[in-house]
């Protein structure tokens, strides 16, 4: 028997409940240049050694250490080993070859000495330092990687320096999680798109578009978005279409008023509901359920601020778990405030604030100006939100306190 759902949830009761229900989603093969931003679900292994050749690391001379028993020598130049040509090419007795950084050493050499540290001269010879050691400024084949070696393991994100290093190893392809596919339906009679002017008693529905941002960011692809009217017929229809996402969004229509008729539409089409309020501020009519086709289902509260912090505190980490991070909660750093602060009432406060980097490198701290959860400007300057635990007493300037960082992804 299925337990009852959570009512007047705390947020760490919601993360327990998403890090132990959400597992990684589908898996698919892609190009190497088309992986940045994506998570590997197997380990990346080395398909041959790295570097592929015995190659210079300065430019300069490709020698032979035994024609330097003297200290110096003068040795005939027989040409140029170029990166990206030279193999063939060997140094004779007596002889030397200049070369390029990267270029294949050539057989007989076992040692390069830099180009700062020789002089040309007039006879077309070439006068050395010396003695240099055997492997100088060389890298051996297979000297950074070997075949079969681990690259990158499993649940690495990728990123320029990770694709990088899996393109140098050769690596053409890779098995990552697929982006979670994401659907945003925002309800409501009133909701105008922003391409036209308002008719009477109308706003823009800016939720939609902020969502599809924030679903970006946390490597959802926004498979559809739409506009539901508050009519049963047509909103079940939008819904229904909505449940073939991963992830269904739904904003308003979560209160108990008498247009609110997401929750009944929802439940008729078998969505089961894990939880049906939170204890938080701002958020609290938010719900959280599960279709019977396996989606994830929020119903986000219609005021914008309430709106994006539900999902940036919910919905990323279903998203992060779909791709094979686990879903896991955002995390929380201490920062020092820039202003007072007053004391908060009952509910965990997660409110905007901005914070930047200290001349120490410490981190600054400061709650952005905002009128409620209705003020649709409340989040337009911030890069956090400041955490207030419930019945927190009021902080002073220079105190710590905690916030969740909104910039990056994952």
């Amino acid at each position: 028997m299925s337990s009852a759902p959570l009512a007047g949830a705390l947020a760490e009761e919601v993360w327990e409940l998403l890090a132990a229900r959400v597992g990684a989603g589908e898996r698919r093969f892609v190009a190497i240049d088309r992986a940045v931003g994506r998570v590997l679900a197997d380990d990346a292994r080395a398909p041959s050694a790295f570097p592929p050749f015995d190659r210079a690391v300065m430019d300069g001379y490709a020698v032979r250490c035994e024609d330097f028993a003297a200290g110096r020598a003068v040795l005939r130049c027989d040409g140029l080993a170029r990166a990206g040509a030279g193999l063939g090419l060997a140094v004779e007795r007596g002889a030397c070859l200049r070369i390029n950084t990267g270029a294949p050493l050539p057989a007989g050499a076992d040692a390069v000495v830099m180009v700062e540290h020789a002089r040309e001269l007039d006879s077309g010879a070439v006068e050395l330092e010396g003695p240099p050691t055997p492997g100088q400024h060389i890298e051996r084949h297979g000297s950074l990687l070997q075949p079969g070696a681990l690259i990158a393991p499993a649940g690495t994100l990728i990123r320029a320096g990770a694709v990088a290093a899996l393109a140098a190893a050769g690596l053409r392809a890779a098995r990552v999680f697929a982006p979670p596919r994401v659907a945003l339906i925002s309800t409501g009679d009133e909701l105008a798109p922003v391409d036209r002017d308002l008719a009477p008693g109308e706003i823009y529905d800016s939720n939609r578009i902020a969502l599809t941002e924030l679903s970006r960011a946390a490597g959802g692809e926004v498979m559809l978005s739409e506009t539901a009217p508050d009519e049963p017929g047509p909103l079940r229809d939008r819904l229904s279409d909505g449940l073939r996402a991963d992830l269904l969004c739904v904003v308003g229509g979560m209160s108990k008023g008498t247009h609110d008729l997401v929750p009944a539409a929802l439940e008729a089409l078998g969505v089961a509901w894990l939880v049906t309020s939170l204890r938080l501020k701002p958020g609290k009519p938010m719900r959280l359920g599960r279709a019977p086709c396996g989606a994830w289902v929020l119903g986000l509260p219609g005021n914008p601020v309430s709106c994006a912090v539900c999902f940036l505190l919910f919905a990323r980490p279903i998203l992060q778990g779909m791709q094979g991070l686990g879903a896991r909660p955002p995390e929380r750093l201490s920062g020092v405030l820039q202003c007072d602060v007053r004391p908060n009432a009952a509910r965990p406060l997660f409110q905007p604030a901005q914070w930047n980097a200290g001349p120490h490198g410490e981190s600054l701290l400061a709650p952005c100006p905002w009128r409620g959860s209705g003020d649709p400007f409340g989040l337009s300057n911030a890069n956090a939100l400041l955490y207030r635990p419930a019945h927190a007493p009021a902080a002073q300037r220079g105190e710590r306190a905690l916030f969740i960082p909104l910039d990056g992804l994952r």
